[in-house]
């Protein structure tokens, strides 16, 4: 049997609990009682078919919900015997965490429920997942809300949405109303949603780099730090490299404040996140001068203390921000007021663990910040993933870290669907709550059975295959196109007969998994078919790899056996339409027209170079 996150005490008893259609489900009298209720016997039907009432009997037969006050917050303890099944928590939240292990042990074992006794806890306080929304793909509410209901049944408690411009501020229409922001009303409703979840609703937006699109409109582009940045062609590279507020000119500080007074007020946390990360153009424009008198770091630590201050005095809020710049200079650390939560992040496996130690050291609480892997990919790298939240969540619980926040980022465009980052949310839901050991391959099993609904047919296996086969990624791809940029070429493999081996088993994979679609649950399916449409974009991509070397590298690769560029060129503009498709069912148009535009510029390259050819 599995069950994610693992608890942290379970033993397996003789004998089982047989759900009929005399069990009933006795809840506090109280509207958490009736959530829990509700939810359950919904859930009871739907791996059934039995009606389960609410209510009470004397004696036998019950799922019982109890408090407990001897039980830490958020925890809880199932017990399962013939006659009942207890679960019990001193919390309302300890009460919703034991149904969801309940609800997985009812998905396997249906109607018979093997006799256990469960002791639980998390590890740490905040468990987050932290949803890009700006770098392509505005979510629909009812998709946001999906997200919130994963997040949830694995006992994640804090989610934020990354903003920049797809929120529709006010005065911001020159940008945020060609991407259909995000409304105030949405967010709101989002918010309530996740509360009746036990979930925290943080708000996230950036305040002083990654402003690219604010800070090329007429508008506003004289607060950026570069001159005439607004007249140079948009391109996703220079979208992720530039684009930081102006801190010397008094309206850049104004301008945060009016975005952080219309945002702050519409969520019920006392927490924000500014970001106030990869501030790369400071002190490389107008503050030069400034920035040689008095150090790049010192601009910046003076800047993010105004932000913060504003936070604080005017909204009460525990501000959050990404700790990328002062770890690099810990002589300003001291500057910054200790109040602060300082976002640890990396996405690989060489983070230096020092790094984490000097957050703890300076008195700081800190979040450690691992990543689902996706952001220039198709399909995500699974087993990066795991292997960079397990170090992450390592180092958080050594060094007293009070979160962690696992991200999911869409550079480039934001191609890789969502479903693609669902195993990394598990992943940072098992090492976030559990301090149990769980092997890669378990946890994928674990997957399959849990999200999935499948025993036998190892998908998580497959989409492994599919991650380690992705031989051409969006990174060189994009950077070739958009800038010319030929170092991002050696991710690249050389070995042809590795390529075409890798794309045949694709082929396969992509197969297996229209046939697997059938066996998933129902509400399964729409992930199985991004899957599958992301393994057939993968096998067009790394057909591209013998063409990119030739345009990129001037090096000869042999085209044998790999699609003719023009055929490349007509799958490509069949696949884009699949692409569409997904992407449309769970997310607003907002900036799907800009991976449409690359596909056809791809294309026409693609259709040139074969006409020279």
């Amino acid at each position: 049997m599995y069950i994610l996150p693992v608890p942290s005490y379970l033993e397996i008893k003789e004998g089982y609990f047989n759900i009929d259609y005399e069990t009933r489900i006795n809840v506090p009298a109280s509207h958490i009682g009736i959530v829990l209720g509700k939810t359950l016997s919904k859930y009871i039907k739907q791996n059934t078919g039995m009606v389960v009432s609410i209510g009470s009997c004397l004696s036998s037969n019950q799922i019982v919900f109890t408090y407990g006050n001897e039980i830490s917050e958020e925890a809880y303890e199932i017990e399962i015997n013939k006659d009942n099944i207890l679960i019990k928590a001193s919390t309302d939240s300890g009460l919703f965490y034991g149904m969801q292990t309940l609800k997985q042990i009812i998905k396997q074992g249906k109607r018979h429920l093997p006799a256990l006794h469960i002791k639980d806890e998390p590890s740490f306080k905040n468990r987050g997942f932290y949803h890009d929304v700006t770098r392509g793909k505005v979510p629909t509410l009812d998709s946001l809300k999906e997200l919130a209901d994963i997040a949830s049944s694995y006992k994640l408690n804090q989610l934020q949405l990354y903003i920049e411009h797809t929120f529709l501020f006010r005065g911001h229409s020159e940008v945020s109303t060609i991407t259909d922001p995000l409304t105030a009303e949405e967010i709101m409703e989002l918010d309530e949603y996740c509360s009746e979840r036990f979930i925290e609703l943080v708000p996230s937006i950036a305040t002083f780099g990654h402003l690219y699109e604010l800070l090329r409109s007429e508008t506003y582009s004289h607060l950026c730090e570069l001159e005439n940045i607004k007249d140079v062609p948009y391109s996703w590279v220079d979208r992720m490299g530039h684009h930081t507020l102006n801190i010397s000119n008094d309206e850049s500080i104004e301008f945060v404040k009016d975005m952080i007074d219309e945002f702050a007020v519409l969520f019920r946390t006392d927490k924000f996140n500014i970001c106030a990360d990869e501030t790369f153009d400071l002190g490389k424009g107008k503050n030069k001068e400034l920035a040689e008198k008095v150090g790049t770091s010192k601009l910046y630590v003076d800047f993010l203390c105004k932000i913060v201050n504003h936070l604080k005095v005017r909204h009460n809020k525990k501000v959050m921000f990404w700790g990328d710049i002062i770890i690099k200079h810990p002589e300003h650390i001291d500057d910054l007021p200790k109040d602060l939560i300082c976002l640890n992040w990396w996405y690989w496996l060489n983070y230096e663990e020092k790094k984490v130690k000097i957050i703890k050291d300076s008195g700081f609480q800190q979040y450690v910040c691992p990543g689902v892997h996706g952001w220039d990919r198709l399909m995500n790298d699974f087993k990066l993933s795991y292997d960079n939240i397990k170090m992450m969540t390592n180092y958080g619980r050594k060094y007293e870290a009070i979160g962690m926040l696992n991200t999911d980022w869409g550079d480039y465009g934001h191609w890789n669907f969502f479903a693609s980052s669902i195993p990394g949310l598990i992943y940072g839901a098992q090492f976030s709550w559990s301090s149990s050991e769980i092997s890669y391959e378990d946890i994928n099993m674990g997957i399959d059975i849990l999200q999935f609904g499948v025993k036998n047919d190892c998908i998580m296996e497959m989409l492994d295959e599919v991650a380690k086969a992705h031989h051409m990624t969006l990174l060189p791809l994009v950077q070739w196109i958009q800038a010319r940029e030929t170092k991002y070429i050696k991710l690249v493999t050389n070995d042809t007969e590795i390529l075409l081996q890798d794309i045949e088993n694709l082929k396969k994979i992509s197969d297996k998994l229209l046939d697997i679609m059938a066996n998933v649950d129902i509400d399964q399916r729409d992930y199985m078919h991004a899957f599958y449409v992301a393994t057939k974009g993968i096998i067009i991509f790394n057909n591209l790899v013998p063409y990119i070397k030739r345009w990129a590298l001037k090096e000869q690769m042999s085209t044998e056996g790999f699609m003719m560029q023009a055929e490349c060129a007509t799958s490509l503009e069949i696949w884009l339409q699949n692409l569409k498709e997904i992407w449309l069912k769970r997310n607003k148009p907002s900036e799907l027209y800009r991976i449409v535009e690359f596909v056809r510029e791809l294309c026409k390259e693609l259709r040139r170079d074969n006409l020279k050819a």
